[in-house]
């Protein structure tokens, strides 16, 4: 009765529990701040600090990290609701940065026209702005843009640890039908760069730069004209094909899922996939098609977004490159392109408001957190901060805007100091830390800290840090300088500052007087400023030029063509960087034709201290990604007059081609290893070189015999009396602790103690107890006078049972016997020795390796099987065949086209795949935009007639579109 009772109290707490739970929890989600809850909105305008992810769908980062003391004001909630009608002075009286409503004039003016009057109201107001932090307007308005030693105002982020996702899919829920957006809004710079302080574009006369494609390509018959336009007019097809399944199945969405038709939305919602291919859509003669997506560009809305934080390379080369392109391939027709691309150059031009104006690659663009100060993270992705270029200094030439190439040309001059100063001088790591802040060695420990505190991070309430530059653990557990540390972490004294030297820490003597102490701890600076570094902790640093930092290296010829060869910098960063890669990453893979001679770009770890054990770690690793470096060193062989990287182009380029040509669909997957070779001239390939790599192990594993393996079946014999030479004694170790313990282990092993109970806590002593109480038990059964006649009688009553075998007549064996005291006692089963099979040798493992992975000849492994639609390698060929006319690259590439026709075509367009190596790849169902923004629009120029976009008249770069040379920069000559 009284469980009974107990049970319905339970149950009725577990009701209430539940219901209270729904009830605060639905509460909570209007108070703390839904995006379309105007109330949440205005208590998150009054609340104090939180903190959560910058990429979580589940919590809104707009909440996120804001002090007491910098809580938002009533204006910026009316920003967040839309409301357009706040003064563009704030209540400081600092004036806004204001950007013009058009910029845009008729194309036959569009070169001649003046900045309009708006602009030139920005510019007067901008240079009313002082360079100083948000609390103070003592600085001197021609003071340039540094980070202080400790800002008066704390700069917030939301986790410096925390890395966004470029491709990070939000759904709105219900659609968002009849909910008010949050909509982006100008609001007054934090570290503003005044007008005369900016960066301005090279003005003076372009040089001359030398001409990249082949002066005259061999006349072609009418046959193979013929053949060539067939395979033209194919490739046309297979665009119109994607675009129509696109158009009838995600218009107005990032992505269309071809399988599915259904579509996806992983880029802020803006119709990804359409202005991607803006440009694609003029250079295929598509014109009634462009025309109708400029329309539909008009409905865009880039002041908001389904997404919370907005990933700047993401959106810089898909949206803001689309539209400057296709505005310039249009001749300038279509002034809605323009208009669009400011609209959104201004939202993004707030990632670049920090103290060292390094921009936050993923930028909170709400109000409520975007009024706040910050600074850029302490791990950034290489390609993500320095691939900015082309579409900002584009945009800058086109519209006369320093600002925006202000922007991006001081990320470059950091860049250029750094360059040198890498653990691999002429590189960059594929991570870099962005915030300019350097924390200072000592850390003071508060002598007030709680004991609910102790252990945990110290608050900006209690000590004002910079956020976006926190301090780290290394890997290997050490605390890294800098480190958010307490006097238990650490081991000293409460009120005692701790200074980390190295690897130890070091106590100094203070005064016990913990105000002066305290006073003392905050005098000192938060941050001390740098340039661009290693982020902090790690001590090693990753090098590459494929994923991660491809554009990067990409990005400097072209910028160079771009300026008319007006910036010598991005010459010299470039020849450093090929001279770099060539010298540490370039390898030659070993495959079966020996007569082939390919190039790969490794993957180097180091830690840049010499005689380092396994310093450098290198990782033999072909990727798709990197395929773009056979056109980037065919590019800056011509227009740099690098005869000699020509030879290095061709043989990337291949090493891409004979990815493609090595699997069973004719598909190169995204990355896999191969085997370097020793010689870089002569290079057989070798059979067993390539087994050594597929089994390393082999000579180690020879050496454990099946003797050896099978201890753990002995050593728990021994423990139960039926090991040794049969006498059934227990030795005079038997009841020793150490021993006892190696038996309970052993056991362990074998299944007889409770894994799930031993390893909860995984401590040993737990294992002790084990060990304990088998030793209690021996112990008894050794002071036992029966317990010894069985011992002696047990062994030697299964051995003659053994020995009669079926003496008893058919009967079951017993299961007991009898001694003379005339109780009987449990047979013990005898347990039979383990003999493991035979370790396979090295031929066999291979061959199981090879078979088993579909490994081609001298491949070592497959790291990833998938084909996302990929254009790098195409990209390459076709540079390549402009370069030098060669037949060879349009075979190849056509070879290319039909095989990824073959595998990828699906209902409504074209599918990535999952396994390469497969007969029957599994379809992914994604189209990524850049299938026809970069993809087919390559594939297509290919085997276009040479003079088509020429590469003397157009900068082609990796990502989306073409940008034609400035006027005024000169052309080719």
């Amino acid at each position: 009765m009284f469980r009974l009772r107990r049970s319905r109290v339970f149950l009725v707490l577990a009701v209430f529990a539940i219901i209270a739970l729904y009830h605060f929890t639905s509460f909570g989600n209007l108070g703390y701040g839904d995006d379309t809850s105007i109330e949440g909105l205005k208590h998150l305008a009054s609340k104090g600090p939180k903190h959560s992810s910058s990429t979580s769908s589940e919590s809104d980062p707009d909440r996120s990290t804001i002090d007491n003391d910098a809580a938002t004001k009533e204006p910026i909630v009316e920003d967040a609701l839309g409301d357009s009608s706040e003064s563009d002075e704030n209540k400081d009286g600092q004036a806004a940065s204001t950007a013009p409503a058009s910029l845009v004039e008729d194309a036959e003016e569009d070169s001649e026209q003046p900045k309009s009057e708006e602009l030139s109201s920005s510019s007067q107001r901008q240079d009313t702005e002082e360079l100083s932090d948000p609390k103070s307007n003592s600085k001197s308005d021609n003071e340039p843009a540094t980070v202080a030693d400790g800002p008066a105002e704390p700069v917030l982020d939301v986790d410096p640890d925390i890395h966004g996702q470029g491709r990070f899919e939000v759904i709105a829920a219900a659609n968002g039908e009849g909910m008010p957006k949050i909509h982006w809004s100008r609001l007054p710079e934090h570290f503003p760069i005044p007008t005369k302080s900016l960066i301005p574009l090279p003005t003076d006369k372009a040089k001359v730069i030398p001409k990249i494609q082949l002066s005259e390509f061999p006349t072609e018959t009418s046959e193979e004209k013929e053949a060539r336009e067939a395979k033209l007019d194919t490739i046309k097809k297979t665009f119109a094909f994607s675009w129509d399944g696109y158009r009838k199945n995600a218009w107005m969405q990032d992505e269309l899922s071809p399988v599915s038709g259904n579509y996806r939305n992983p880029f802020c919602g803006w119709a990804a996939t359409l202005v991607d291919s803006l440009d694609s859509l003029w250079m295929l003669g598509m014109k009634a098609e462009f025309e109708e997506a400029v329309e539909a560009v008009r409905k865009l809305d880039f002041t908001t977004s389904m997404r919370n934080d907005l990933p700047l390379f993401e959106v810089t080369i898909r949206y803001l490159g689309g539209l400057v392109a296709a505005y310039e391939l249009g001749g300038s027709k279509y002034k809605i392109l323009l208009d669009k691309a400011v609209e959104l150059a201004e939202v993004l031009m707030g990632a670049f408001d920090t103290p060292n104006r390094m921009p936050m690659t993923f930028y909170l663009w709400k109000p409520t957190f975007a009024s706040q100060p910050h600074r850029a993270k302490t791990r950034v992705v290489l390609a993500e901060i320095g691939s900015l270029s082309m579409e900002f200094t584009r945009l800058a030439q086109i519209t006369k805007e320093t600002k925006y190439y202000d922007a991006i040309a001081r990320i470059t001059d950091e860049f250029e100091k750094w360059q040198d100063n890498t653990k691999i001088p002429g590189l960059w790591p594929k991570q870099v830390d962005a915030s300019g802040c350097k924390k200072p060695e000592s850390i003071y420990v508060s002598p007030t800290v709680s004991s609910a505190q102790k252990g945990a991070s110290f608050s900006n309430e209690q000590y004002p840090q910079i956020a976006g530059a926190n301090d780290e653990t290394t890997t290997d557990g050490k605390v890294d300088k800098g480190a958010s540390v307490t006097d238990k972490s650490l081991g000293t004294d409460a009120g005692r500052p701790a200074t980390i030297h190295g690897d130890g820490i070091e106590k100094r003597q203070v005064s016990d007087d913990s105000e002066s102490s305290s006073e003392s701890a905050r005098s000192r600076p938060d941050c001390i400023a740098q340039g661009l570094s290693s982020p902090p902790g790690g001590g090693w640093d990753e090098f590459t030029i494929g994923g991660m930092a491809d554009s990067v290296y990409e990005y400097l010829p072209k910028e160079y063509m771009l300026l008319g060869g007006l910036e010598q910098k991005y010459q010299t960063m470039y020849e450093k960087a090929a001279e770099a890669a060539k010298k540490h990453l370039l390898f030659r893979p070993m495959i079966e034709e020996e007569q082939r001679s390919l190039l790969v770009a490794a993957l180097i770890s180091t830690s840049g201290k010499p005689n380092t054990p396994r310093d450098p770690k290198i990782k033999y690793e072909q990727s798709h990604l990197g395929c773009f470096a056979g056109g980037m060193f065919a590019v800056g062989a011509r227009i740099f007059d690098r005869k000699e990287d020509l030879d290095v182009a061709k043989r990337l380029t291949d090493g891409c081609v004979w990815a493609y040509e090595m699997t069973t669909t004719g598909i190169m997957p995204e990355h896999f290893l191969v085997v370097p070779c020793a010689d870089q001239e002569a290079c057989p390939f070798n059979k067993t070189l390539w087994y050594e790599e597929l089994y390393p192990y082999h000579s180690r594993a020879r050496s454990q015999t099946p003797a050896s393996q099978s201890v753990l079946v002995a050593d728990d014999r021994e423990s139960s009396g039926q090991a040794g030479g049969g006498t059934g004694t227990s030795t005079s170790n038997a009841s020793d602790p150490q021993t006892v313990k190696q038996a309970a282990l052993d056991r362990r092993q074998l299944g007889e103690i409770d894994n799930d109970k031993l390893n909860q806590t995984g401590k040993e002593g737990d294992i002790d107890e084990l060990a304990h109480r088998a030793s209690d038990t021996d112990d008894e059964g050794a002071n036992d006078n029966s317990g010894e006649k069985n011992n002696e009688a047990g062994p030697k009553a299964a051995e003659a049972a053994r020995e009669t075998g079926d003496a008893s007549g058919g009967e079951d064996k017993p299961t007991s016997t009898t001694v003379d005291d005339g109780v009987a006692e449990p047979v013990k089963p005898v347990v039979e020795a383990y003999t493991p099979p035979p370790i396979p040798s090295q031929e066999e493992y291979a061959l199981s390796r090879i078979r088993d992975e579909k490994l081609p000849k001298g491949v070592t492994k497959i790291t990833s099987s998938r084909y996302i639609l990929r254009p790098e390698a195409i990209e390459s060929v076709f540079i390549m065949y402009r370069v030098t006319g060669d037949e060879y690259w349009r075979t190849k590439g056509w070879k290319m086209f039909t095989s990824i026709q073959n595998y990828t075509r699906a209902e409504f367009g074209a599918s990535a795949i999952s396994d390469v190596m497969s007969e029957n790849p599994f379809p992914a169902d994604e189209m990524e935009s850049f299938w026809l923004a970069e993809t087919l629009k390559y594939f297509y120029l290919l085997f276009s007639e040479p003079d088509v976009y020429s590469l003397d008249d157009y900068v082609l770069y990796d990502f989306p579109f073409f940008l034609t040379r400035h006027q005024k920069l000169g052309d080719v000559c």
